[in-house]
């Protein structure tokens, strides 16, 4: 079965899968994607358009939907506090269950623990902010570095160790063990 491409520059990543939702289990259909991101949430930049593809898959409760997706987000260095640009590769496999039955209009009954995020609501709405918004910030490091032998900033001048050494010295010693070092006459 081949599938029926569409292609198209969407805005808030929203689908009507009202046509899919009444075709047969295994129909599909194919969305080459270029998508602004508009959702807000502080601490995320998104620096490039979201740029890929999603399948639809009619499956028996819903649809799945697979794909991958490509963005830029902008981080804050760990080390240094600068700011950077980090390419991100996103693989999607998520499942939409319909609030409403397409043929009779009859709301339909959702499990308890259902993820809000993937429901297609009562317009027949498929909208993948959410849960392209979640899988953004699963991607990101724990410790963004903006290069792998990044030194960092001088714990006592907060000279950016990238730009340039300081003229700190190399070693400060802590003031309560100076007598220590000093030799005794």
């Amino acid at each position: 079965m081949s599938d029926d491409l569409y292609s198209r520059t969407v805005r808030g990543l929203q689908f009507n899968v009202a046509q899919l939702l009444k075709q047969a289990t295994g129909s599909r259909r194919l969305y080459n994607v270029i998508a602004e991101w508009s959702a807000t949430d502080d601490g995320l930049v998104v620096a490039a358009p979201l740029r890929g593809y999603v399948r639809f898959l009619r499956i028996g409760n819903g649809v799945l939907v697979t794909g991958q997706l490509e963005t830029v987000v902008q981080l804050t260095c760990s080390r240094c506090l600068s700011e950077y640009l980090l390419p991100l590769h996103l693989d999607l496999e998520e499942e939409f269950r319909p609030t409403i039955d397409i043929v009779t209009g009859v709301w339909l009954e959702q499990e308890p623990d259902q993820d809000q995020a993937n429901l297609i609501d009562q317009h027949h709405t498929l909208d993948l902010t959410e849960v392209i918004r979640q899988d953004i910030w699963l991607s990101l490091p724990t410790s963004p570095l903006c290069r792998p032998d990044c030194q960092g900033l001088c714990p006592q001048c907060g000279q950016n160790r990238n730009e340039g050494n300081c003229s700190c010295p190399t070693e400060a010693v802590d003031p309560r063990w100076i007598s220590l070092l000093v030799k005794r006459s």
